[in-house]
């Protein structure tokens, strides 16, 4: 399969909208697209050490790849829930990017 292909097949739609829950998104792998939330308590978890005063969405913004990696990924995988709730044990392992 050649790169722009595979692009094709996971393509992130991205148009983040702060919810009560969190940040609401939608992603698309294949020919199936999901809305998803990464809640807000995902999203402190991830901003845990650099959060001073940072709102929900600069949090999403500095972890914007690995949150839709993830909710890609589960898409992918068949799970079925709509909307897709990502929790904060879902980024158990992420490393803490830099944030300005």
């Amino acid at each position: 399969m050649k790169s722009n292909e595979r692009e094709a097949m996971v393509r992130t739609a991205t148009n983040p909208q702060v919810t009560e829950q969190g940040i609401h998104f939608t992603v698309t792998a294949g020919f199936i697209e999901r809305d998803c939330i990464v809640s807000k308590n995902a999203l402190a978890y991830l901003g845990r050490e650099q959060a001073n005063g940072r709102t929900f969405m600069e949090i999403y913004s500095a972890f914007e790849d690995k949150i839709q990696s993830v909710a890609t990924r589960l898409v992918a995988a068949g799970e079925s829930a709509s909307p897709l709730i990502l929790g904060a044990a879902y980024f158990i392992d992420v490393s803490m990017p830099a944030m300005s």
